[in-house]
């Protein structure tokens, strides 16, 4: 053999080795990747991660995010030497030496696998699946809002709308309908008890089951603002789709509850903890409606706050809700009716910001702990608006902007039981009253129609966007199509409909 011959042979084979120890080093990094997902984010599906992949972070909290990179560091370090073992130490099946070929087919084999468990944890299998099918539901189901007959009444009320962050019903009492022996959130829980709070189970405490692409904070926020899931496009957009940080533009075809108040000339404030521009919050709410925004950097700015400041997100929500009580207070002595809503932070996962001063540590588990503050906060901002001048024509709406993320927290707390987990939600002080049982299946985008209702506004047809109005008794989707399941299986696939008319603007 020439020297040529044996250098190009010597070379192939290093390359071949170099590219077992990388398919072995990814497949230790899939492998933890796919665990973590499955053990702390069960339930966050693709739609959610394609979207902050496309559109970015823009400025939100990150350091989670790092932390649990360099958490799983050691075990996917731990992992690839075990896989690497076989070979370091050229193990033998029976009289058989580990040859090259051998190390081939182990690394391609370990490999696929890898890839595989991480395409399931991550639902990339049914994702794909579901881009291949395409729906009507939006052609029969959905109903555009700037097409519905709204009558206000002669004195427009006020809105204050809560959202909590990832607040649902699991962390209430069992004796009430959630699944913490004591509960956990007892303010919140008395506040959907005694006001008028809609239930998917016969009795008890319950919400709003979770819809596809309505279960992270901006598609929560897109559902019950306008009536819609928040989906991208994916790679089936095309040129015409809209990925809400490709043209600046988010959802331009919906027309959402800013857009109705802002027409009838309510003034309109929303305030987060948080910066706004994390996942296109500013574009949501200053293209639809164009809200008076105080997040993290216009307090920073404007001196609510010292430049240097910054916890969790931004600020935490005892600054907040006396953020929200002087801005509730400032509103009120305008000449016009006024759209105040906020998002608080504090509960968002990984276990929360708990905050020393305000916060008591009344049970064994930080996010027990992070949940009853925020109830106390909740409530104690309720209490107060109840005492102002401004209350008697006021109506006041809690709503989590989906389900919890942190799953473990939850799986202890249902620890297998039959379980449905639900969003949170209370309307106080509403001018209407239910005129079917509160007990009703639905979803978050429900919540739009049912929040102008609750306004004292007539809703002809009772329905805008795929919402429908709580209220009324007309059947949500949920209930038309026979439960959440087969609702989602319609939403999950692609809509024509959808990406060109809501997605963009044709």
């Amino acid at each position: 053999m020439s020297k040529k011959i044996l250098s190009r042979f010597c070379n192939f084979r290093t390359f071949v080795r170099i590219s077992i120890v990388l398919m072995l080093a990814l497949s230790a990094i899939f492998i933890v990747a796919s665990q973590y997902k499955t053990v702390q984010f069960r339930d966050a599906k693709i739609d959610e991660i394609l979207f902050y992949f496309n559109n970015g972070l823009a400025g939100g909290q990150s350091s989670s995010l790092i932390s649990a990179v360099w958490g799983n560091v050691p075990y996917a370090i731990g992992l690839f030497v075990i896989l690497l073992l076989p070979i370091l130490l050229k193990l033998r099946w029976k009289t058989m030496p580990f040859r090259l070929r051998h190390q081939i087919y182990y690394a391609s084999g370990i490999f696929v696998v890898s890839l595989t468990l991480l395409a399931q944890s991550f639902s990339i299998p049914a994702y794909v699946s579901a881009l291949t099918q395409s729906s009507k539901i939006y052609d029969k189901h959905y109903v555009d809002p700037r097409g519905v007959k709204l009558t206000f009444p002669s004195t427009k009320r006020n809105l204050i709308y809560i959202y909590v962050e990832s607040l649902e019903n699991t962390p209430a009492s069992k004796a009430n309908g959630g699944m913490s022996d004591k509960s956990v959130i007892p303010e919140l829980e008395k506040l959907a008890l005694t006001n008028t709070s809609f239930s998917h189970q016969a009795s008890g405490l319950g919400g709003a089951l979770p819809a596809h692409g309505t279960t992270w904070t901006v598609a929560g926020m897109t559902a019950q603002s306008a009536g819609v899931p928040l989906k991208d496009g994916g790679v089936f957009g095309g040129r015409d789709r809209n990925g809400m940080g490709d043209f600046n533009k988010f959802l331009p075809g919906a027309y959402t509850l800013g857009q109705v108040l802002q027409k009838a000339d309510y003034n309109q404030s929303f305030i987060m903890g948080s910066d706004k521009t994390f996942g296109g919050r500013d574009k949501l709410l200053e293209q639809h409606g164009d809200y008076h925004i105080i997040d993290f950097t216009y307090a920073q700015q404007h001196g609510l706050i010292p430049q240097d400041y910054k916890v969790w997100w931004g600020y935490e929500d005892k600054k907040l809700f006396q953020f929200a009580r002087d801005e509730a207070t400032r509103l009120s002595k305008l000449d016009k009716p006024f759209n105040l809503q906020m998002l608080t932070v504090d509960t968002h996962f990984t276990d929360g910001w708990l905050d020393s001063d305000t916060c008591k540590q009344q049970f064994e588990a930080k996010y027990d702990n992070v949940h009853a503050c925020a109830s106390k906060q909740i409530t104690a901002f309720v209490e107060w608006a109840k005492q102002q001048p401004f209350y008697a024509n006021t109506t006041i709406i809690i709503s989590g902007d989906h389900l919890g993320m942190q799953t473990p927290y939850y799986e202890e707390k249902i620890a297998g039981a039959p379980y449905q987990r639900t969003v949170y939600n209370a309307f106080i002080n509403p001018a209407v009253q239910p005129t079917h049982a509160t007990n009703r299946q639905f979803a978050t985008f429900d919540m739009y129609p049912s929040t102008l209702a609750a306004l004292g506004v007539i809703v002809d047809g009772d329905r805008m966007g795929l919402g429908t109005n709580l209220f009324s008794n007309r059947q949500t989707l949920v209930e038309q199509f026979g439960g959440i399941d087969q609702l989602n299986a319609e939403l999950s696939k692609r809509s024509t409909y959808y990406e060109r008319k809501i997605l963009s603007s044709s």
